[in-house]
C-alpha cells in the first residue's frame, strides 16, 4: 500500500496529508491557512483595539480675551484705539497657542464687538479653560511712562497660581520684546469673578509715542504674543508636569 504523503507548514505546525488529496482536503488546508493569516493580522494591527490602549495625552484649554471692543474702545491716543491693538495681539496669540500639540486656544472676542465682563468669564468657564489671559494696553495723562506690566486681581493670595502665571508671562513678554519691565502687581479687577488662574497683560503704553508705534507694528505684536505664549508654556509645564512611562 502506498503510504507516501506531502505536507504543508502553517506557522510552526506541519500538516501532513496523502499525496492524493480530496477536494475537501484542499479546501480544509486553505481554510486553516486563511484563518492563521487573519489571526496574525489581527494580532499585529489590532483593528478592534483589543489590546490595552494608552491614555490620550492631556490637552489644556487657554481662554484668550481681547480687552474692550465695540462701543467700548478702551484707551485712545492719536486716533489709535486700544481695542484694535488688543484684538490683533489676541488673534496672534490664539494662533500660537493652537499650534502647540497640548494646548487649545479659545478666543473670547474675535470681532469689534462689545462683550460684558460677566459674559467673558462665562465663556471661558463654559469652555473648561485652565487659564484666562486678557490682553490690554496701558495709558497715562502724559507720554513719559512706558513698559509692560501684568496685573493680578487683588483678591488673590500670594500663593495663588495667578501670581505664578503672571510672573512667567511678564518675564516672557519682556524677554521677547525688550520692553521696560514694570513688574507684576495686583489691583481690583473683574478677574476676581472666576477661580481660574487669570491675568491681565498690559502690553505697553498707547500714550507713549514710541511704544504706540511698536504696538501698531505687526512684527512687534507677534513678539508680544510669543512672549505671552512662552509664559503660558512655562506655567503649563510647571503646573502639569509630564509623567514619564513607568514612573507611576
Amino acid at each position: 500500500m502506498d503510504t507516501s504523503c506531502a505536507s504543508v507548514l502553517v506557522g510552526e505546525i506541519r500538516i501532513e496529508y496523502p499525496d492524493r488529496m480530496t477536494r475537501r482536503g484542499v479546501v480544509l488546508i486553505a481554510v486553516v491557512v486563511l484563518i492563521a493569516v487573519v489571526a496574525a493580522l489581527l494580532i499585529v494591527f489590532d483593528p478592534f483595539k483589543w489590546k490595552p490602549q494608552p491614555e490620550p495625552p492631556p490637552v489644556y484649554t487657554i481662554a484668550i480675551d481681547a480687552g474692550h471692543g465695540g462701543r467700548d474702545p478702551g484707551a485712545m491716543a492719536a486716533d489709535v484705539m486700544e481695542k484694535d491693538i488688543n484684538l490683533a495681539i489676541a488673534g496672534l496669540l490664539t494662533n500660537l497657542v493652537n499650534a502647540e500639540p497640548d494646548l487649545v486656544g479659545v478666543q473670547i472676542r474675535t470681532l469689534d464687538m462689545f462683550i460684558s465682563l460677566e459674559e467673558r468669564i462665562a465663556r471661558a468657564e463654559d469652555a473648561g479653560a485652565e487659564l484666562y489671559i486678557t490682553v490690554h494696553v496701558n495709558s497715562y495723562t502724559t507720554g513719559e511712562p512706558k513698559g509692560v506690566e501684568t496685573i493680578i486681581d487683588s483678591t488673590r493670595e500670594l500663593d495663588d497660581d495667578s501670581w505664578v502665571l503672571g510672573e512667567l508671562i511678564q518675564h516672557g513678554v519682556v524677554g521677547a520684546t525688550g520692553a521696560v519691565d514694570r513688574g507684576t502687581r495686583s489691583q481690583e479687577s473683574y478677574l476676581q469673578r472666576t477661580q481660574i488662574p487669570a491675568v491681565s497683560v498690559e502690553t505697553g503704553y498707547i500714550t507713549n509715542d514710541a511704544e504706540r508705534a511698536n504696538l501698531l507694528n505687526p512684527e512687534y505684536q507677534a513678539k508680544v504674543a510669543q512672549g505671552i505664549l512662552n509664559g503660558i508654556r512655562q506655567f503649563i509645564d510647571w503646573k502639569y508636569p509630564a509623567v514619564s512611562p513607568g514612573s507611576e
